[in-house]
């Protein structure tokens, strides 16, 4: 991941990342502080950063789905 995050950076290449983790979280996740730290650092520079609240899309749908079953 470092590595491919590394080079879009360089050649100025568009790269989109969707995560349902919080960035603080990253390093835990991918098992290396610092190698999250250099990710992150690339990919925040000249990123437009969107942050997302409220309720699942697909919780919604699933609980219509199990309440249809049921009534049916």
């Amino acid at each position: 991941l470092q590595m491919v995050v590394h080079r879009r950076y360089k050649l100025r290449r568009a790269i989109v990342v969707t995560s349902n983790r919080i960035v603080e979280d990253w390093g835990k996740y991918l098992g290396d502080h610092t190698m999250s730290t250099t990710i992150l650092d690339r990919l925040m520079h000249r990123s437009a950063l969107l942050a997302f609240e409220g309720k699942s899309y697909r919780l919604k749908e699933a609980a219509s789905r199990l309440t249809s079953a049921s009534a049916a």
